[in-house]
């Protein structure tokens, strides 16, 4: 079985944690794998990327502490440290500095397999995670050997002018997607610090479980609305490609963890997530009633400021819809004024159940509403999707609806 695994940043944070992940490449026969850097890196890296210099010294120890704990040999990883932190003291670009976190963490992975017997070569992703005029990443055909362990780095990539860039966070996850689907992989396995899917978010709730197995498009649902664990940009290569995600604990191998295929979980309630810093805005006007082209007109503004919506309900005199980017709010407000009167309400957060709500599956909205009878809800998404029903509440209400919606589960 052809296997491409990807690591994030804790599961590569430490020499202990590089160790491990070693053990289940092999034990995997992965032939491809995607690192993330060492956790905190690209924090920091972004911080001193906005002058934040006194983290250049702590990131560095950091790096020296893990060669030093990890490797017998360590002129080569000192020598790639050298090289690195000389582009993050000097460089006057940041896509360049902040890459250097995935660089230093794979090429120190690359040579402990090395040291330990394992055949392994390391791969630069720039030079075949590529990125259109339009920003759309793809992968290049790579051709390789099945007596080697591939090493990459996630995140990073190239543009179409050969300049290097990123996939954006959590664009690790996108990278393992793009390239188990151009070598035809079998499976991609997301290896991270909890064991799969969960019912609901360990942070917040109680007694939650990994989920077995979901759809590509339930587990597509619950990423967007806040399921940390697994990008949403994920889903889209590896759906079209036909490829399982497997989703494992690096902390626990053996756990069964969460497989995503094309089959649908028909349970009733399979879980709950959610999306914190929503903006609700509510249009109000007479004009709205009856009249044509009026929701064209009101998207068009948004389309203008390349803001996505999240939610939205209707009235015959309003429209109020979700936002969870404001960079444009005030510009939004402003043409939208000319529609109606308009409110803006921020400290929102948006809950999303997801299971079988069916058309023909009766009494599941009465099964949720019930559950959070006593929490009030300024808006309700139900039934554009069969799998599942969102809900805006405000940010205050967040923990406890997620808890008592737990029940369900």
């Amino acid at each position: 079985m052809r296997k491409t695994l990807k690591f994030g940043g804790t599961s590569v944070g430490s020499a202990e944690a590089m160790k491990m992940v070693a053990s289940i490449i092999k034990n995997e026969q992965a032939q491809i794998t995607v690192l993330s850097a060492m956790s905190g890196s690209t924090d920091a890296l972004i911080a001193i990327t906005n002058d934040e210099l006194n983290r250049i010294p702590i990131l560095e120890k950091k790096y020296i502490d893990c060669i030093n704990e990890l490797l017998n040999d360590k002129a080569e990883a000192f020598a790639a440290l050298n090289d690195c932190f000389d582009v993050i003291k000097n460089s006057k670009n940041p896509y360049k500095i902040i890459a250097q976190g995935e660089i230093l963490t794979t090429k120190i992975f690359t040579l402990y397999i090395k040291e330990i017997g394992m055949n392994a070569e390391l791969l630069y992703a720039p030079d075949f995670v590529v990125t259109d005029c339009e920003g759309r990443a793809s992968v290049n055909t790579l051709l390789l050997r099945d007596d080697t362990y591939y090493i990459t780095q996630g995140f990073i990539c190239c543009d179409h002018l050969g300049n290097i860039k990123n996939l954006g966070r959590g664009g690790s996850d996108y990278s393992a997607a793009l390239i188990g689907a151009s070598i035809e992989s079998d499976e991609v396995q997301i290896w991270t610090d909890i064991d799969g899917m969960h019912t609901g978010d360990p942070r917040y709730v109680k007694d939650t479980h990994p989920i077995s197995e979901m759809s590509f498009s339930q587990a597509a649902e619950l990423a967007y609305f806040g399921a940390k664990i697994l990008h949403p940009s994920t889903i889209l290569p590896c759906c079209e490609a036909g490829i399982d995600v497997l989703l494992k604990n690096t902390m626990d191998p053996e756990a069964e963890g969460t497989r995503i295929t094309h089959k649908e979980n028909e349970i009733n309630f399979l879980a709950a997530a959610s999306k914190d810093n929503i903006t609700l805005i509510r249009i109000t006007s007479d004009r709205m009633l009856l009249a044509y082209g009026f929701l064209r007109r009101v998207f068009e503004v948004f389309e203008r400021h390349s803001t996505s919506i999240d939610m939205i309900t209707t009235s015959e005199v309003a429209v109020s819809l979700t936002v969870d980017d404001t960079h444009a709010i005030d510009a939004i407000a402003h043409e939208l004024s000319e529609y109606g009167h308009i409110e803006i309400e921020t400290s929102n957060a948006i809950v999303c159940i997801v299971g079988n709500m069916a058309y023909d599956n009766g009494g599941m909205a009465s099964i949720v509403f019930d559950t959070v009878n006593k929490t009030p809800i300024k808006m309700i998404s139900y039934g554009a999707s069969q799998r599942s029903i969102s809900l805006l509440i405000d940010s205050k209400y967040k923990i406890e609806m997620l808890q008592n919606i737990n029940s369900l589960f």
